[in-house]
């Protein structure tokens, strides 16, 4: 299929370059006339001009014989200087080619004659050397018949060697790092050899892995003693054999059992002072969504909004509600856990079991989110939202696109986000007195014409000033200063003052 669709595009092109070359000779034909005919007419008008030329020389009482004769005179020396010019290199080669060649034609018979004297010498010398090596070489092929009898010999008894080399199933890898040693032995008494060695080592090694896969049955993938699971090659095996001997010998078991008593201990410890560090925190959040809310109270919205209520609710979020769960737990069996002591009640067991239980939901929860990696003050609580927008009362919604339309939706964003500024402008305002800000609010054109104005009255009761932007043509009374904004040749933005009112 693809020769054929090759073929049928060659003769596409075969043919569209078939008909570009006569359109191209068809062109040059045209253009050739064109200039033939062009330098004729010129021609012409230039005998024209010759004619009159000397027509107003004969009218001034010029000798005009005479300028035809200097003309004459002077097309015949351009003529010869053209030809001087055009014939100029070939009598420059030709001289060169004299100095260096013709002139010398003696000097190189000369040195011929001694090239060839030399040639047969060199010729007569060959030949004699070609004897010499010719008589070497046949005494060299005499040798060489009987070195290959000897090797045939060798290389029958070598077979059984290859043989044995290449038998992946019999021949154990580290044979065929190991260097070469003398022995009386030939190749075929060594192989022998060597296969009921093998073969009774490799009984004794699979004894041993069937011992060694029988005692990791025991044993998860990730057991506690890092045993490893995944045995694959020969040296697995021996390494894991080592491993465990090192194990039994140096009493490791009691060191785990210690230092895995300590770990969790560690870890109940460090959930429960991270997860205090976090929730003394949800007093600020409360303090701050009780204070937008008052700021609401005190400076309502003269519009469409009638009311703006926030409040927390504790979060659903499995993590979380574990994570306090262990806080609880660690802190009411702080002493109770881990070794025996003073404070170790009778219940101790249980305490110990219940935290790595607990331990080990949390490992669960970790392992189910995987791409989780940090716990915010934002995952403690969940934020609701109550807005009463004319008689519609949405009643406590978890996101603002519950509320109603887009610019309800944008409006209600904006009215929070000014709150939230005012809140803690209102702290920074006690220590170094009342400031404005100035915001910039964006997606200005979503929001209803008749709230624009609602919206700048709320954040100049505060002293936010807005500046928005909007491709929509408003209302200008409503803005103290209307500015237009434009690109000049250097994208460069052009500020232009329209209006300002004082």
């Amino acid at each position: 299929d693809k020769n054929k669709r090759f073929d049928s595009e060659d003769n596409r092109y075969q043919k569209a370059k078939s008909e570009a070359l006569q359109m191209h000779e068809q062109n040059v034909a045209e253009i050739h006339a064109d200039i033939k005919q062009e330098k004729q007419k010129s021609d012409n008008e230039l005998e024209l001009l010759k004619v009159q030329e000397l027509n107003e020389l004969h009218g001034r009482g010029a000798d005009t014989r005479l300028v035809e004769e200097c003309k004459n005179s002077i097309q015949t020396i351009e003529t010869e200087l053209k030809y001087i010019e055009d014939n100029k290199r070939l009598v420059f080669a030709y001289q060169r080619d004299k100095e260096e060649l013709f002139d010398r034609e003696d000097e190189f018979n000369a040195q011929k004659k001694r090239l060839a004297d030399k040639l047969q010498q060199l010729s007569d010398k060959y030949n004699q050397r070609k004897q010499k090596h010719n008589d070497t070489l046949h005494s060299l092929e005499k040798e060489l018949a009987d070195r290959r009898k000897e090797k045939s010999h060798i290389d029958e008894n070598l077979e059984k060697a290859r043989d044995f080399i290449n038998n992946e199933s019999l021949c154990p890898p580290i044979l065929l790092d190991t260097p070469e040693r003398e022995t009386l032995l030939t190749p075929s008494q060594a192989v022998d050899e060597l296969t009921s060695i093998i073969v009774s080592r490799q009984k004794n090694f699979d004894k041993f892995k069937g011992c060694v896969n029988i005692f990791k049955a025991n044993f998860s993938v990730k057991n506690t003693f890092h045993f490893r699971m995944e045995l694959s090659v020969d040296e697995d095996y021996l390494d894991f054999a080592n491993n465990l001997d090192d194990f039994i010998a140096n009493n490791k078991i009691e060191e785990y059992r210690r230092r895995t008593s300590e770990r969790y201990l560690d870890i109940l410890n460090r959930v429960s002072k991270e997860m205090g560090e976090l929730t003394k925190h949800e007093s600020d959040v409360e303090k701050i969504i009780h204070d937008i809310n008052s700021d609401f109270k005190e400076r309502n919205f003269a519009g469409v909004i009638k009311l703006i209520a926030l409040r927390s609710v504790p979060s659903a979020d499995k993590m979380v509600q574990l994570m306090k769960r262990i806080k609880e737990f660690n802190d009411e069996n702080q002493f109770a856990m881990g070794e025996l002591n003073i404070f170790s009640s009778a219940n101790r067991e249980d305490t110990n079991q219940k935290a790595v239980a607990h331990l080990l939901d949390f490992m669960k929860s970790l392992v189910d989110n995987p791409q989780r990696q940090y716990l915010t003050l934002s995952d403690l609580f969940q934020l609701q939202f109550r807005i009463i927008e004319n008689d519609n009362d949405t009643g406590w919604a978890d996101k603002l696109s519950h509320v109603g339309s887009e610019g309800t939706d944008t409006l209600v964003k904006a009215m929070i986000n000014i709150m939230l500024i005012n809140v803690f402008k209102g702290k920074v305002s006690r220590k170094f007195g009342d400031f404005r800000i100035h915001c910039m609010m964006d997606e200005i054109g979503k929001l209803h014409p008749q709230n624009v104005k609602g919206i700048l009255d709320f954040g100049n009761a505060r002293n936010i000033l807005l500046i928005n932007s909007s491709p929509t043509t408003y209302n200008v009374s409503d803005y103290r200063y209307t500015y237009l904004l434009s690109k000049d040749g250097k994208s460069q933005t052009v500020v232009r003052p329209l209006i300002s009112q004082q």
